[in-house]
């Protein structure tokens, strides 16, 4: 069946070249009194002919329709320790499983369709065994990622290398638990030469690599690694200088930054304007999860864009739907409201899209849909 919603005030998307240039350019398209027709849960350019039986309209009151809001840094959360406590009649299944997919229903209500869900890898396999479920899970979509951190003892790392190795990245690709392998960039001697085993083997078992910097690096390094690597992100990029961003861009590697994490990475971001400037495209991410760190929507991930990153408000939406997708290497299915994308979408209760910076602590979501199929709506 069709589905077709009519009344659209405005439907913006980012589009690809938008502002003309090199190439690596991106815009807002934005286009008033629109409608969109769905087929087979994408998005399609031709409406069905009138009279057509098999179609569903939708009308959208004039609200203002946007991509799904795409999250590229979400780490598997602990249980909090009060859940014990919680009589299972009013949580039922206190489990991590359970606990996540409570939190990230929380997200699919604020407009997020797409999550990067990163798990550290554990001897049980009990976090990695509740990734592989969420990733089954479409609502929203969940895309798996082992996050393989080596510890600073020299022991520990020996003892971490080879359960990852032997054990762990070939479990993972016998049962398909994750899409990526995340190393955390360590400041120990050796480090370089251990993350470049652990991603080749990654990269060996179909896993594809990624980088997240946990202690400031030599910039030489990291570049060098992530691009004889071809790694598809570097998380938490605030710690990059902006020359190193810059040449990670031109090899095709996502800086992606976390202004709402603790320790100050927002004030360290006010070196991105430049970057946006000289055509570097970057992706911003929650954080959620990482030790010492709240959970926050990523409504507040774009409303810091705008406020201590410098950006505006076109670019922070093109940041958090389509440059997202493109660091998690789904650019072709989701991030844009495009013929032959994925119908992932929210209608927000706005007459104009920059009336977001006013709402924005207060997200004005009024339907959201995944694939076609609406999963939300007031």
């Amino acid at each position: 069946m069709d589905i077709v919603i009519t009344n659209i005030g405005q439907l913006v998307t980012p589009v690809e070249n938008a502002l003309g240039g090199d190439g690596q350019s991106c815009g807002l398209q934005i286009t008033s009194n629109a409608s969109l027709c769905i087929r087979n849960g994408r998005i399609v350019d031709d409406h069905p002919p009138k009279g057509a039986k098999q179609v569903r309209t939708i009308d959208a009151g004039g609200c203002v329709a946007i991509p799904g809001l795409i999250d590229p840094f979400w780490v598997m959360p602990r249980l909090p320790t009060w859940m014990d406590e919680v009589p299972e009649s009013k949580l039922p299944g206190n489990d991590l499983l359970s606990w996540s997919l409570r939190l990230l229903q929380r997200g699919l209500r604020t407009g997020v369709t797409t999550v990067e869900v990163k798990c550290p890898h554990d001897s049980e396999f009990t976090g990695l065994e509740a990734l592989g479920h969420l990733t089954q899970h479409h609502q929203p979509r969940v895309v798996g990622t082992l996050l393989a951190s080596l510890p600073e003892c020299s022991e520990d790392r020996d003892r971490t290398m080879s359960t990852l190795i032997g054990d762990v990245i070939p479990e993972i690709r016998r049962r398909r638990l994750a899409t990526f392998c995340d190393v955390g960039w360590g400041s120990h001697s050796g480090y370089i030469t251990e993350a470049r085993t652990v991603l080749r083997a990654a990269s060996g078992a179909g896993l594809r690599p990624k980088l997240h910097i946990q202690a400031p690096p030599l910039a030489e390094d990291v570049r060098d690694l992530a691009l004889s690597l071809e790694v598809a992100a570097i998380g938490c990029a605030s710690h990059l200088p902006s020359l190193a961003a810059q040449h990670l861009s031109e090899g095709n590697v996502f800086p992606v930054y976390l202004p709402i994490v603790p320790g100050g990475q927002a004030g360290q971001c006010l070196h991105v304007r430049a970057l946006i400037d000289q055509g570097v495209r970057i992706a911003i991410g929650s954080g959620n999860g990482l030790l010492g760190s709240t959970s926050r929507s990523m409504w507040a991930v774009l409303t810091s864009a705008v406020n201590h990153m410098g950006m505006s408000l076109p670019e922070a939406i093109c940041a958090c739907t389509l440059n997202n997708a493109m660091a998690i290497e789904m650019s072709h299915e989701v991030g844009s409201l495009e013929p032959g994308k994925r119908a992932d979408l929210a209608l927000l209760d706005l007459v104009d899209f920059r009336e977001l910076e006013t709402v924005v602590d207060s997200p004005p979501v009024s339907m959201v849909m995944v694939n076609g199929e609406i999963v939300f709506s007031l």
